[in-house]
């Protein structure tokens, strides 16, 4: 029996091998749980575009006559921005104010209070945002 060689693993090489394997397991499903994270932030992030998409869409299809009155009175601050319950945990702000551009000359933000003759050939320059960084601007004309 002493001729013959035994096969197989040590106790030894068994214990090396699971180390390793617990090594190389625990990043790995660390960037398992990442990509699911990420998944949801992208989920999240998709909505809150889409609300911002939607809410800006519904405010430019207000006649111009109610966003020149919102400029005028306040910059928008007692504009109520439109319900929408898929969008009901999206913080959004909503300025609107009046902008003049000239040839050859820097674009100008009037203030409120502007002479009325002034203020009727101004567009409208009309910015929404969130809190967690989007923003969609546009100017309006008559």
């Amino acid at each position: 029996m002493n001729g013959r060689r035994q096969h197989g693993f040590s106790y030894a090489e068994i214990m090396v091998a699971v180390v390793l394997l617990a090594v190389c397991a625990v990043p790995m499903a660390d960037a398992i749980s990442n990509g699911l994270l990420a998944a949801d932030v992208g989920v999240a992030k998709a909505r809150e575009l889409r609300c911002m998409k939607n809410t800006m869409e519904t405010i430019l299809a207000q006649p111009h006559q109610t966003l020149w009155g919102a400029a005028l009175k306040d910059r928008a601050a007692s504009y109520v921005l439109p319900a929408d319950a898929a969008c009901a945990d999206v913080v959004r702000k909503l300025t609107i104010s009046l902008y003049e551009h000239e040839a050859n000359k820097a674009p100008v933000f009037l203030p409120t209070g502007t002479a009325l003759e002034r203020a009727r050939s101004a567009m409208l320059h009309v910015a929404l945002s969130t809190n967690t960084g989007y923003g969609f601007t546009t100017l309006v004309s008559r």
